[in-house]
């Protein structure tokens, strides 16, 4: 997706929309299949999410300098990605715990991808579903990262897990 949005051009930009609907979709229903057939693993538990927000993140530096997203809006995503990243590599070490995203996580990411998505085209319509998507997506962020927060202080006040 990357290297498609460094070439700025419709067709470059074309291929990563594509892209993006194809990561979305193969992500949403590998996820899907596995906690359905109960075939999540520890390490697809930690490196799913680390590669979307990966992804995500670069999208959005590329966007950003291309002018296409206000800069405001990955240097949030990155943030909020690095919190969140940080406080599972916490967690993991100091209490052999390792949470899942939630839904609102999800929602979020979802959001964001919409996001990214609206960014790509030129002007139009698609501007204002890019404002419009840009305040959402910054309400969403600032919601979600609190509600990793509490999750997160609700799990170090816990007792530490034991292993059998």
């Amino acid at each position: 997706i990357s290297v498609s949005l460094m070439l700025d051009t419709p067709a470059g930009r074309g291929t990563a929309m594509l892209l993006i609907v194809a990561a979305w979709a193969t992500d949403f229903l590998d996820g899907y299949y596995a906690r359905k057939k109960g075939e999540v693993t520890e390490l697809e538990t930690i490196l799913d999410p680390v590669a979307d927000k990966i992804a995500v993140g670069a999208v959005a530096l590329i966007l950003a300098v291309q002018g296409r997203v206000p800069v405001w809006f990955p240097a949030v995503v990155v943030v909020r990605d690095l919190l969140i990243l940080s406080g599972g590599y916490y967690l993991s070490r100091r209490k052999s715990l390792i949470l899942q995203s939630n839904r609102l996580g999800k929602w979020t990411a979802g959001v964001l991808a919409l996001t990214l998505f609206a960014a790509l085209p030129d002007g139009g319509y698609w501007g204002a579903v890019l404002r419009v998507l840009l305040t959402v997506s910054a309400v969403m962020i600032v919601v979600s990262t609190l509600s990793y927060g509490g999750r997160f202080f609700s799990a170090i006040s816990a007792p530490r897990a034991t292993n059998p």
